[in-house]
């Protein structure tokens, strides 16, 4: 049993409730917030009947966490939490994880006890010996289980903006990590391998979800999960046929009786006005531009690289709206890009490459099974994230095999955007959706739809001091919105790209000029470029744009001299 939490602890104690409820809902609001078993109990007295039970339980506490103010009552468990640090077991908690592994299995309970005049779910579990007959399987139910973690690569600004951690929390954290070698997270074995990126806090526990609750969530989703707090030990499937297996160690367990979309960050809306749009997002080019010495075309592609987001995938496996760049610097060029990209996003990750990191046994791109446990890797991460992949560490040497699968993985996840999950004797890819952009000195070793050669202007000198918050939301914002607004193209533009692209091959030399893949290129560039104006459709005008900015990018490519 862990003790109740000292006021100083990584999670958020209970808020006034001002909200007005009836008496009674007030009182089941109460018992839900402290006692969220007993609330449970009441809800089977009422009804002594396990059919459909699970969906009586999550509506009566939708219901009840769904008026003004409740939901930020219950205590919330973050990546800054430690089994040290998390409310009492029996405790109503919420948790905003994103699903690491589906392959626990699911898990017998007896649902009630002998009885059947009490209900044994929601971790309201039978104390002492099971009293439960051999044979007797009626009061048996199943309930699936789920490994979840915090949501790797969450910025700094998203964390304060949703939990209210300041940079000191984050920082007294991240100093546990450097004072003491362990991470802020549960004292379980699996915790580190199962989160992509141990370096950084996080947490994590599994997830016993009943009834059908678990049908609809796969592998990196990212979801509010709302339950009661326990604790279980971590065992396969072939562990529960032997008693006498050490079925590992405890760990912190959520019995969940909620899953709700993930909760976004609360920011201003942009503003409507096409010449304040156009004004804010000068800036935020400018932003970007600075650490990449001023050069605004650069930071014009970096944009419209984070604006990106697959919108259609066809049965080929051809993934449509995304938009890897590789960012060709010049030699020892310093930036600071990966930092200013996740000032930006919700989420980011940072992967530093060399031959030797490559080649490292401890070093796992893609997550693979090890003794019944789904070890995570650096590119499973949530659908969204900006995966800044610096590749100017990798020089001369040998990979090996090692190396070489690493080497891989990230190819095809950045190409195909499909991550591979390893097994013993075989391997299956599930989608992905990320924003990868490499940083090179030259022609990276990792192909990417689109080669940007850096040019930095000489009398350049970085803005002081950085952006305000305020003025950084808006760019927040502005990013968010375009990420995820409606796009079309209007009829009559598939005529003016049609005889576009006709009149640029028609003036190329042997009608090599411009290829198939070339216009499919400048159509989705096209359109992220339309959207980063605020424009849901596509004019001419945004197509002639893109072709200019295109323009200037191939006129930079290095010329390769022809063979004779």
């Amino acid at each position: 049993m862990r003790e109740s939490p000292t006021r100083d602890e990584p999670w958020s104690s209970p808020r006034p409730f001002t909200h007005h409820l009836s008496p009674t809902m007030l009182a089941d609001l109460d018992l839900a917030l402290k006692r969220p078993a007993e609330l449970v109990q009441q809800l089977y007295a009422k009804d002594a009947s396990l059919d459909g039970f699970e969906q009586r339980v999550a509506d009566s506490f939708s219901a009840l966490i769904s008026a003004d103010g409740a939901l930020e009552q219950i205590p919330t468990v973050t990546s800054l939490s430690t089994s040290a640090t998390l409310p009492p077991s029996g405790s109503l908690v919420r948790f905003r994880a994103m699903v690491q592994d589906t392959g626990l299995g699911a898990e017998l309970f007896e649902a009630v006890n002998a009885d059947a005049r009490k209900v044994l779910m929601y971790g309201a579990e039978e104390e002492g010996p099971s009293s439960a007959a051999a044979d007797d399987y009626s009061r048996l139910r199943e309930r699936q289980l789920l490994y979840l973690v915090s949501v790797p690569g969450e910025t700094d600004w998203l964390k304060e903006n949703l939990d209210g951690a300041t940079l000191s929390d984050l920082q007294s954290s991240v100093d546990r990590l450097t004072l003491d070698g362990s991470q802020a997270a549960p004292s379980s074995t699996a915790s580190s391998s199962k989160h992509p990126n141990p370096a950084e806090p996080h947490f994590g526990l599994v997830a016993k979800l009943y009834g059908e609750s678990a049908e609809a969530l796969k592998t990196a989703d990212v979801c509010d999960f709302i339950g009661v707090l326990g604790d279980t030990t971590l065992r396969n499937a072939f562990d529960e046929l032997d008693e006498s297996v050490d079925h590992g160690p405890t760990v912190p367990a959520l019995h969940v009786i909620l899953t709700r979309p993930a909760t976004k960050a609360s920011l201003a809306k942009v503003a409507g006005d096409a010449a304040a749009r156009e004004a804010l997002r000068r800036e935020l080019v400018a932003y970007l531009a600075d650490e990449l010495g001023g050069d605004s075309d650069a930071a014009e592609w970096v944009l419209l690289a984070l604006v990106a987001r697959i919108h259609t995938r066809h049965a080929t496996g051809m993934a449509l709206g995304s938009l890897s760049l590789n960012l060709a610097l010049p030699d020892a060029f310093s930036t600071s890009l990966p930092a200013t990209i996740a000032s930006l996003v919700p989420t980011a990750a940072s992967l530093d490459l060399s031959i030797a990191s490559l080649n490292d046994n401890k070093t796992r791109l893609a997550p693979r099974s090890r003794d019944e446990n789904l070890e995570s890797g650096r590119l499973q991460l949530a659908n969204g994230t900006a995966v800044v992949v610096d590749l100017r560490g990798i020089g001369e040497g040998k990979l090996e095999d090692t190396g070489v699968r690493n080497l891989r993985h990230l190819a095809t996840t950045v190409a195909q955007q499909k991550l591979a999950y390893e097994f013993p004797f075989s391997s299956f890819e599930l989608e992905t959706d990320l924003n990868f952009v490499l940083l090179s000195e030259g022609k990276a070793i990792v192909p990417t739809d689109c080669v940007v050669y850096v040019k930095p202007a000489a009398d350049h000198e970085r803005a002081s001091p950085a952006p305000p918050k305020a003025k950084l939301d808006e760019f927040r914002s502005f990013i968010a919105e375009m990420k995820h607004a409606e796009f079309s193209i209007p009829e009559g533009m598939s005529e003016v790209i049609q005889a576009d692209f006709v009149e640029r091959r028609q003036a190329s030399h042997g009608g090599e000029g411009m290829t198939q893949d070339d216009l499919l290129f400048r159509l989705s560039a096209a359109r992220l470029l339309a959207l980063s104006y605020g424009e849901t459709s596509l004019s001419e005008e945004a197509w002639q744009r893109t072709a200019e900015l295109d323009d200037r990018r191939k006129e930079r490519m290095p010329v390769v001299p022809k063979q004779q």
